[in-house]
């Protein structure tokens, strides 16, 4: 009995003595190393855009139902709605503008409040058009997407142009309206 009790010691001392060897000419190895970060402005700039096609593309529809000179269109990249309303000439009557954004970029994007400003060559021309934008997508986030599924607003956003006050001149006046709608980058 005590031959083994002695074998079975033996067996463990031998046991702890290989664990104790292997610890003593074990290592370990350690990797450092550096990760720089930095936003592609560029990449968020070319991915937020006007929906141009479908369903949602963009539309203009006079209150008076004039059918005559009016359009609207998309950019080629995206980045520009451009519109014609009918030709105005009754105190009140109305064109509206609807549109959706889509974002196509790794990006989420923080929609701001879109502002629009009226110029013409004739200063006083401005005085007669009333510019109401939207403000529903003011604070909304638009998701990141990608050009094979763009993440598009759910609700049209819209700009109302309204005649004010009577224009008399017999003179065509036009005026020009410049709309921006800010957006800025955020983590997802």
């Amino acid at each position: 009995m005590r031959k083994g009790k002695s074998i079975k010691l033996a067996v463990v001392v031998a046991v702890l003595a290989m664990l104790v060897g292997f610890a003593a000419v074990s290592t370990v190895l350690r990797f450092n190393g550096t990760v720089s970060l930095k936003g592609n402005a560029a990449e968020f700039e070319n991915n937020l855009r006007f929906v141009s096609t479908g369903a949602k593309a963009p539309t203009i529809e006079s209150s008076m139902n004039k059918t005559g000179n009016k359009s609207v269109s998309v950019s080629d990249n995206g980045k520009q709605l451009t519109f014609v309303t009918p030709e105005f000439n009754t105190v009140g009557e109305t064109a509206t503008v609807t549109y959706y954004v889509e974002n196509v970029g790794q990006y989420d994007a923080l929609l701001g409040e879109i502002t629009c400003k009226a110029t013409a060559t004739n200063a006083n021309l401005v005085d007669y058009l009333e510019i109401i934008e939207s403000t529903n997508y003011n604070g909304t986030t638009l998701a990141a997407g990608s050009e094979a599924s763009p993440t598009q607003t759910e609700e049209a956003s819209t700009i109302t142009v309204k005649l004010k006050k009577t224009y008399a001149s017999e003179e065509t006046g036009i005026v020009t309206i410049t709309c921006q709608l800010p957006a800025t980058a955020k983590e997802n």
